[in-house]
């Protein structure tokens, strides 16, 4: 075969497999693995309700509430804490064995840590599946730019539920607290009640695109990030650059507690700063030091949450 007919060959079969990788990373970004969901409250000692309600947009949504022991089912609570989880997760967290091709990480993250910790501080906990994740019903995800129409129906569910509304605290990860950001933004008169926010890790889907790409499959991430941004728009989804809390942040003006880990090799330090900066309202920011994986550091709040406590003490009218 002469040379230049091998080169052709070798040329045609790299970029059949570049298409492949970016259509198979696009649907991850827009159809997320559903994780089955293997554990509940009660495995830590934890009492829980099943509840389900609708997103803004009419979605059908699964979660769970957890009362503080010893609470008064005839008297609403004066407080609570709703929890997002990031994507790819559910509302208890992420199992490495569950998570399908292409592997993301191999640390299993459990975010009822986080729950049960806030719970035993005294703060009934809203947890749930965002879209397409969990048990919640399918849509398409825009990493925060659809999914803040969930976080939009779980407030409208507490309000519709007691009928004193108490107040509200966010404690969300990474896509959920991209959500969480967009629906304060968009959410106005809707997010009254809201007392506070703590972020951890939130990201921009083109900056964790070209980081983690850059991290894991280095000499494939200078042309993968844009077909993945191309394909990715093509089936009907955002722009990477779009999916990004970043033009929203400056109308989020309740207290804003940023963390992230300082060496996390899934996104750019830069940005993260950047959010902080960008935010009006108080603030705080806790770099943690000595974490280089991105999902060590979502159960290293659950397993150290004093500063998360301290925060929401702050922030609540108590």
């Amino acid at each position: 075969m002469p040379i230049y007919a091998i080169l052709i060959l070798v040329i045609t079969v790299l970029m059949l497999i570049s298409l492949g990788a970016a259509y198979i990373f696009s649907t991850t970004v827009l159809y997320a693995r559903r994780q089955p969901i293997v554990k509940c409250p009660v495995d830590y000692g934890l009492a829980y309700e099943e509840v389900a309600f609708k997103s803004s947009d009419g979605l059908d949504l699964k979660g769970w509430y957890l009362p503080v022991p010893d609470a008064n089912p005839d008297r609403g609570p004066e407080r609570i804490v709703i929890l997002t989880h990031p994507m790819l997760f559910n509302r208890h967290g992420f199992l490495s064995r569950h998570q399908g091709f292409p592997p993301l990480a191999t640390t299993n993250v459990d975010l009822l840590t986080t729950a049960q910790a806030l719970v035993e501080a005294g703060y009934p906990i809203l947890m749930f599946d965002f879209r397409n994740h969990g048990q919640s019903e399918s849509g398409l995800s825009g990493v925060g730019l659809l999914e803040y129409q969930d976080v939009l129906g779980a407030l409208a569910y507490i309000r519709s539920r007691w009928a004193s509304p108490p107040q509200v605290g966010f404690v969300s990860f990474c896509m959920g607290a991209d959500a969480t950001i967009v629906a304060l933004s968009k959410g106005r008169g809707q997010v009254k009640d809201v007392r506070f926010l703590v972020a951890i890790q939130p990201v921009s889907a083109a900056v964790f695109i070209r980081a983690y790409l850059r991290a894991v499959y280095t000499p494939l991430s200078l042309y993968l990030a844009p077909l993945i941004d191309r394909i990715t728009r093509w089936r009907g989804g955002f722009s990477l650059q779009e999916m990004s809390p970043r033009l929203f942040i400056k109308d989020v003006h309740v207290p804003t507690f940023y963390i992230q880990a300082k060496e996390d090799r899934w996104t750019e330090l830069g940005e993260i700063q950047a959010f902080y900066a960008a935010s009006p309202g108080p603030k705080e920011l806790w770099l943690i030091e000595g974490i280089k994986k991105r999902f060590v550091a979502y159960n290293y709040v659950g397993e150290h949450p004093e500063r998360i406590l301290e925060f929401a003490r702050r922030y609540f009218n108590e």
